[in-house]
Protein backbone atom coordinates (compact mmCIF):
# COMPACT_ATOMS: atom_id res chain seq x y z
CA UNK A 1 0.00 0.00 0.00
CA UNK A 2 1.41 3.36 -0.99
CA UNK A 3 0.33 5.42 1.97
CA UNK A 4 -1.59 5.35 5.20
CA UNK A 5 -2.62 7.61 8.05
CA UNK A 6 -5.13 7.39 10.87
CA UNK A 7 -7.85 9.89 11.54
CA UNK A 8 -7.40 12.49 14.32
CA UNK A 9 -8.56 11.31 17.74
CA UNK A 10 -12.09 11.99 18.83
CA UNK A 11 -12.71 13.05 22.42
CA UNK A 12 -11.89 10.21 24.77
CA UNK A 13 -10.42 8.02 22.02
CA UNK A 14 -6.91 7.12 21.01
CA UNK A 15 -5.55 8.47 17.71
CA UNK A 16 -7.18 6.74 14.75
CA UNK A 17 -9.79 4.99 16.89
CA UNK A 18 -13.46 4.99 15.90
CA UNK A 19 -16.31 3.36 17.75
CA UNK A 20 -15.36 -0.05 16.39
CA UNK A 21 -11.64 0.26 15.66
CA UNK A 22 -9.24 2.22 13.53
CA UNK A 23 -10.37 4.07 10.43
CA UNK A 24 -7.52 3.57 8.01
CA UNK A 25 -6.80 6.31 5.48
CA UNK A 26 -5.10 4.69 2.51
CA UNK A 27 -4.11 5.43 -1.08
CA UNK A 28 -3.79 3.73 -4.44
CA UNK A 29 -2.89 4.80 -7.96
CA UNK A 30 -5.57 4.68 -10.64
CA UNK A 31 -4.59 3.42 -14.13
CA UNK A 32 -3.90 7.01 -15.23
CA UNK A 33 -1.68 7.52 -12.13
CA UNK A 34 -4.22 9.65 -10.27
CA UNK A 35 -3.64 9.19 -6.55
CA UNK A 36 -6.90 8.06 -4.96
CA UNK A 37 -7.54 8.32 -1.22
CA UNK A 38 -9.79 5.79 0.45
CA UNK A 39 -10.98 4.82 3.91
CA UNK A 40 -11.50 1.45 5.55
CA UNK A 41 -12.89 0.33 8.90
CA UNK A 42 -14.38 -2.82 10.42
CA UNK A 43 -14.46 -6.48 9.48
CA UNK A 44 -17.17 -8.62 7.94
CA UNK A 45 -19.29 -8.54 4.78
CA UNK A 46 -18.35 -5.52 2.69
CA UNK A 47 -20.27 -2.26 2.44
CA UNK A 48 -19.03 0.19 -0.20
CA UNK A 49 -19.93 3.83 0.37
CA UNK A 50 -20.01 6.27 -2.56
CA UNK A 51 -19.90 9.89 -1.45
CA UNK A 52 -21.79 12.92 -2.59
CA UNK A 53 -19.93 15.95 -3.91
CA UNK A 54 -20.73 17.83 -0.73
CA UNK A 55 -18.90 15.61 1.73
CA UNK A 56 -16.32 13.03 2.67
CA UNK A 57 -16.37 9.79 4.65
CA UNK A 58 -17.30 11.97 7.65
CA UNK A 59 -20.83 12.26 6.26
CA UNK A 60 -21.22 8.52 6.92
CA UNK A 61 -19.99 8.74 10.52
CA UNK A 62 -23.20 7.45 12.10
CA UNK A 63 -23.53 4.67 9.54
CA UNK A 64 -20.06 3.23 10.07
CA UNK A 65 -20.28 3.94 13.78
CA UNK A 66 -23.32 1.67 13.95
CA UNK A 67 -22.21 -1.05 11.53
CA UNK A 68 -18.40 -1.33 11.66
CA UNK A 69 -18.54 -3.98 14.37
CA UNK A 70 -20.17 -6.34 11.82
CA UNK A 71 -19.12 -5.06 8.39
CA UNK A 72 -15.97 -4.08 6.52
CA UNK A 73 -16.71 -0.59 5.23
CA UNK A 74 -14.90 1.01 2.29
CA UNK A 75 -15.20 4.52 0.90
CA UNK A 76 -13.12 6.65 -1.45
CA UNK A 77 -12.63 10.31 -2.38
CA UNK A 78 -13.44 11.13 -5.98
CA UNK A 79 -10.41 12.08 -8.06
CA UNK A 80 -9.44 15.71 -7.68
CA UNK A 81 -11.55 16.14 -4.55
CA UNK A 82 -10.73 16.06 -0.85
CA UNK A 83 -7.90 13.58 -0.17
CA UNK A 84 -7.47 12.39 -3.76
CA UNK A 85 -5.04 13.98 -6.17
CA UNK A 86 -5.89 15.76 -9.44
CA UNK A 87 -5.97 13.64 -12.60
CA UNK A 88 -3.34 14.30 -15.30
CA UNK A 89 -6.22 15.25 -17.60
CA UNK A 90 -8.51 17.63 -15.67
CA UNK A 91 -11.46 16.70 -17.87
CA UNK A 92 -11.18 13.04 -16.86
CA UNK A 93 -13.64 13.34 -13.97
CA UNK A 94 -16.79 11.78 -15.42
CA UNK A 95 -18.93 9.12 -13.77
CA UNK A 96 -17.46 6.32 -15.89
CA UNK A 97 -13.98 7.24 -14.64
CA UNK A 98 -15.15 7.20 -11.02
CA UNK A 99 -16.48 3.70 -11.70
CA UNK A 100 -13.05 2.71 -12.98
CA UNK A 101 -11.53 4.00 -9.74
CA UNK A 102 -14.13 2.01 -7.78
CA UNK A 103 -13.25 -1.14 -9.70
CA UNK A 104 -9.58 -0.62 -8.84
CA UNK A 105 -10.46 -0.16 -5.16
CA UNK A 106 -12.39 -3.44 -5.10
CA UNK A 107 -9.49 -5.19 -6.80
CA UNK A 108 -7.01 -3.88 -4.22
CA UNK A 109 -9.25 -4.87 -1.33
CA UNK A 110 -10.08 -8.30 -2.77
CA UNK A 111 -13.82 -7.65 -2.91
CA UNK A 112 -15.99 -9.67 -5.29
CA UNK A 113 -19.45 -8.75 -3.94
CA UNK A 114 -20.78 -6.08 -1.65
CA UNK A 115 -23.77 -3.96 -0.75
CA UNK A 116 -23.24 -0.58 -2.39
CA UNK A 117 -24.54 2.57 -0.69
CA UNK A 118 -24.58 5.93 -2.44
CA UNK A 119 -25.34 9.40 -1.16
CA UNK A 120 -26.32 12.07 -3.70
CA UNK A 121 -23.77 11.80 -6.56
CA UNK A 122 -22.87 8.34 -5.23
CA UNK A 123 -26.25 6.96 -6.32
CA UNK A 124 -25.39 7.71 -9.94
CA UNK A 125 -21.90 6.27 -9.60
CA UNK A 126 -23.31 3.05 -8.16
CA UNK A 127 -25.96 2.76 -10.85
CA UNK A 128 -23.38 3.23 -13.58
CA UNK A 129 -21.18 0.60 -11.94
CA UNK A 130 -24.19 -1.73 -11.84
CA UNK A 131 -24.56 -1.35 -15.61
CA UNK A 132 -21.42 -3.47 -16.19
CA UNK A 133 -20.96 -5.22 -12.83
CA UNK A 134 -24.44 -6.34 -11.74
CA UNK A 135 -23.07 -9.65 -10.44
CA UNK A 136 -21.05 -7.82 -7.78
CA UNK A 137 -24.12 -6.31 -6.08
CA UNK A 138 -25.56 -8.10 -3.07
CA UNK A 139 -27.71 -5.03 -2.49
CA UNK A 140 -28.08 -1.35 -3.34
CA UNK A 141 -28.95 1.66 -1.19
CA UNK A 142 -29.92 5.10 -2.52
CA UNK A 143 -29.61 7.98 -0.03
CA UNK A 144 -30.83 11.39 -1.19
CA UNK A 145 -29.90 10.74 -4.79
CA UNK A 146 -31.24 10.36 -8.29
CA UNK A 147 -30.51 8.13 -11.28
CA UNK A 148 -29.30 10.81 -13.68
CA UNK A 149 -29.59 14.33 -15.06
CA UNK A 150 -29.79 15.80 -11.52
CA UNK A 151 -30.11 19.41 -12.70
CA UNK A 152 -33.48 18.64 -14.26
CA UNK A 153 -35.08 17.94 -10.88
CA UNK A 154 -32.98 20.11 -8.52
CA UNK A 155 -35.02 22.58 -6.48
CA UNK A 156 -38.13 21.48 -8.38
CA UNK A 157 -37.42 24.17 -10.99
CA UNK A 158 -37.26 23.15 -14.64
CA UNK A 159 -34.84 25.90 -15.67
CA UNK A 160 -32.14 24.59 -13.33
CA UNK A 161 -30.78 22.34 -16.08
CA UNK A 162 -29.91 25.54 -17.96
CA UNK A 163 -28.93 27.78 -15.07
CA UNK A 164 -26.59 25.41 -13.20
CA UNK A 165 -24.32 24.64 -16.20
CA UNK A 166 -23.86 28.39 -16.78
CA UNK A 167 -22.97 28.91 -13.12
CA UNK A 168 -20.46 26.06 -13.29
CA UNK A 169 -18.72 27.68 -16.25
CA UNK A 170 -18.36 30.85 -14.17
CA UNK A 171 -17.02 28.79 -11.25
CA UNK A 172 -14.48 27.09 -13.50
CA UNK A 173 -13.29 30.40 -14.95
CA UNK A 174 -13.15 32.19 -11.58
CA UNK A 175 -12.07 29.32 -9.35
CA UNK A 176 -9.60 31.31 -7.17
CA UNK A 177 -12.25 33.92 -6.37
CA UNK A 178 -14.83 31.19 -5.67
CA UNK A 179 -12.36 29.47 -3.35
CA UNK A 180 -11.65 32.65 -1.39
CA UNK A 181 -15.36 33.47 -1.09
CA UNK A 182 -16.21 29.91 0.02
CA UNK A 183 -13.55 29.98 2.74
CA UNK A 184 -14.99 33.22 4.11
CA UNK A 185 -18.56 31.96 3.84
CA UNK A 186 -17.92 28.70 5.69
CA UNK A 187 -16.45 30.64 8.61
CA UNK A 188 -19.54 32.75 9.15
CA UNK A 189 -21.49 31.84 12.32
CA UNK A 190 -24.72 32.70 10.50
CA UNK A 191 -24.13 30.18 7.68
CA UNK A 192 -25.97 27.20 9.18
CA UNK A 193 -28.96 29.24 10.44
CA UNK A 194 -29.23 30.75 6.95
CA UNK A 195 -29.13 27.32 5.30
CA UNK A 196 -31.76 26.10 7.75
CA UNK A 197 -33.98 29.09 6.98
CA UNK A 198 -33.64 28.38 3.27
CA UNK A 199 -34.54 24.74 3.87
CA UNK A 200 -31.20 23.44 2.55
CA UNK A 201 -30.36 21.69 5.85
CA UNK A 202 -32.59 20.58 8.71
CA UNK A 203 -32.94 21.91 12.23
CA UNK A 204 -31.57 18.66 13.70
CA UNK A 205 -28.30 18.90 11.75
CA UNK A 206 -25.20 17.62 13.57
CA UNK A 207 -23.23 20.86 13.58
CA UNK A 208 -19.86 19.31 14.38
CA UNK A 209 -20.01 17.00 11.36
CA UNK A 210 -21.38 19.71 9.08
CA UNK A 211 -18.61 22.09 10.17
CA UNK A 212 -16.05 19.39 9.32
CA UNK A 213 -17.64 18.85 5.90
CA UNK A 214 -17.78 22.60 5.25
CA UNK A 215 -14.14 23.02 6.21
CA UNK A 216 -13.08 20.26 3.81
CA UNK A 217 -15.33 21.66 1.08
CA UNK A 218 -13.76 25.11 1.36
CA UNK A 219 -10.35 23.67 0.51
CA UNK A 220 -11.43 22.09 -2.79
CA UNK A 221 -10.01 22.93 -6.19
CA UNK A 222 -13.14 24.54 -7.59
CA UNK A 223 -12.04 24.15 -11.20
CA UNK A 224 -12.08 20.38 -10.74
CA UNK A 225 -15.24 20.57 -8.65
CA UNK A 226 -17.02 22.50 -11.41
CA UNK A 227 -15.88 20.02 -14.06
CA UNK A 228 -16.96 17.07 -11.90
CA UNK A 229 -20.40 18.51 -11.23
CA UNK A 230 -20.85 19.46 -14.88
CA UNK A 231 -20.03 15.90 -15.94
CA UNK A 232 -22.45 14.56 -13.34
CA UNK A 233 -25.18 16.81 -14.72
CA UNK A 234 -24.79 15.19 -18.14
CA UNK A 235 -24.78 11.64 -16.81
CA UNK A 236 -27.91 9.49 -16.93
CA UNK A 237 -28.30 5.90 -15.75
CA UNK A 238 -32.09 5.94 -15.58
CA UNK A 239 -32.19 3.18 -18.17
CA UNK A 240 -30.42 0.90 -15.68
CA UNK A 241 -33.22 1.07 -13.10
CA UNK A 242 -35.40 -1.52 -14.82
CA UNK A 243 -32.42 -3.87 -14.96
CA UNK A 244 -31.68 -3.75 -11.22
CA UNK A 245 -32.51 -7.15 -9.76
CA UNK A 246 -30.72 -6.99 -6.41
CA UNK A 247 -32.58 -5.93 -3.23
CA UNK A 248 -32.72 -2.14 -3.08
CA UNK A 249 -33.48 0.49 -0.45
CA UNK A 250 -34.29 4.12 -1.28
CA UNK A 251 -34.03 6.60 1.61
CA UNK A 252 -34.85 10.27 1.24
CA UNK A 253 -36.21 13.26 3.11
CA UNK A 254 -39.41 15.16 2.50
CA UNK A 255 -37.44 18.45 2.64
CA UNK A 256 -34.70 17.51 0.19
CA UNK A 257 -34.76 20.26 -2.44
CA UNK A 258 -31.69 18.93 -4.24
CA UNK A 259 -33.28 15.57 -5.08
CA UNK A 260 -37.00 15.87 -4.26
CA UNK A 261 -38.80 12.92 -2.71
CA UNK A 262 -40.96 12.54 -5.82
CA UNK A 263 -37.79 11.75 -7.77
CA UNK A 264 -36.83 9.10 -5.23
CA UNK A 265 -40.30 7.53 -5.41
CA UNK A 266 -40.10 7.27 -9.20
CA UNK A 267 -36.73 5.53 -8.87
CA UNK A 268 -38.11 2.98 -6.44
CA UNK A 269 -41.15 2.35 -8.64
CA UNK A 270 -38.88 1.33 -11.51
CA UNK A 271 -36.86 -1.20 -9.50
CA UNK A 272 -38.37 -4.65 -9.07
CA UNK A 273 -37.27 -5.36 -5.47
CA UNK A 274 -37.31 -1.95 -3.82
CA UNK A 275 -38.19 -0.56 -0.40
CA UNK A 276 -38.91 3.15 0.11
CA UNK A 277 -38.21 5.09 3.30
CA UNK A 278 -39.26 8.73 3.63
CA UNK A 279 -37.87 10.62 6.62
CA UNK A 280 -40.02 13.51 7.76
CA UNK A 281 -38.09 16.76 8.16
CA UNK A 282 -34.92 15.51 6.48
CA UNK A 283 -33.08 17.47 3.82
CA UNK A 284 -30.26 16.42 1.47
CA UNK A 285 -28.15 15.80 4.59
CA UNK A 286 -30.48 13.24 6.15
CA UNK A 287 -27.60 11.05 7.37
CA UNK A 288 -26.37 13.78 9.73
CA UNK A 289 -29.82 15.18 10.60
CA UNK A 290 -31.64 11.96 11.46
CA UNK A 291 -28.74 9.52 11.94
CA UNK A 292 -30.67 6.96 13.97
CA UNK A 293 -33.40 6.70 11.34
CA UNK A 294 -31.00 6.53 8.38
CA UNK A 295 -28.54 4.07 9.89
CA UNK A 296 -31.42 2.08 11.37
CA UNK A 297 -33.13 1.79 7.98
CA UNK A 298 -29.86 0.58 6.44
CA UNK A 299 -29.28 -1.92 9.25
CA UNK A 300 -32.84 -3.28 8.95
CA UNK A 301 -32.36 -3.63 5.19
CA UNK A 302 -29.13 -5.61 5.63
CA UNK A 303 -30.84 -7.92 8.12
CA UNK A 304 -33.86 -8.37 5.84
CA UNK A 305 -31.75 -9.44 2.85
CA UNK A 306 -29.64 -11.77 4.99
CA UNK A 307 -26.38 -9.92 4.46
CA UNK A 308 -24.36 -10.76 7.56
CA UNK A 309 -21.24 -12.57 8.76
CA UNK A 310 -22.60 -16.06 8.02
CA UNK A 311 -23.74 -15.22 4.48
CA UNK A 312 -21.94 -16.63 1.42
CA UNK A 313 -20.93 -13.10 0.43
CA UNK A 314 -18.99 -12.76 3.68
CA UNK A 315 -17.23 -16.07 3.17
CA UNK A 316 -16.18 -14.97 -0.32
CA UNK A 317 -14.95 -11.53 0.69
CA UNK A 318 -13.19 -12.92 3.75
CA UNK A 319 -11.23 -15.42 1.69
CA UNK A 320 -10.30 -12.76 -0.85
CA UNK A 321 -9.16 -10.37 1.87
CA UNK A 322 -6.88 -12.99 3.42
CA UNK A 323 -5.39 -13.94 0.06
CA UNK A 324 -4.74 -10.39 -1.16
CA UNK A 325 -1.18 -9.09 -1.32
CA UNK A 326 -1.68 -5.59 0.04
CA UNK A 327 1.03 -4.16 2.22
Amino acid sequence: MEGERTEPPAAGKKPGESVHGVVQHLFFDAPDKTRIAYQKVGKGPVLVLANGLGGTFAAWKYVYGRLADRYRILCWDYRGLYGSGPPPDPTNVGVATHCSDLERLLEIEGVERAVFLGWSMGTQVNLEFYRTHADRFAGLVFLNGTSGRPFQTAFGVQLMDRVIPMLLKVMDAAAPAVSAATKRLTQLPALVPLLQTLGLVGKSLDRSIFDELASEFARLDFRLYAKTLAALGQHDATDVLSEVSCPTLVVTGDRDVMTPSATARRICDRIADCRFRLISGASHYAAVEFPAQVSGAIEDFLVEIGYHASSPDWESSSNNEMSSTRE
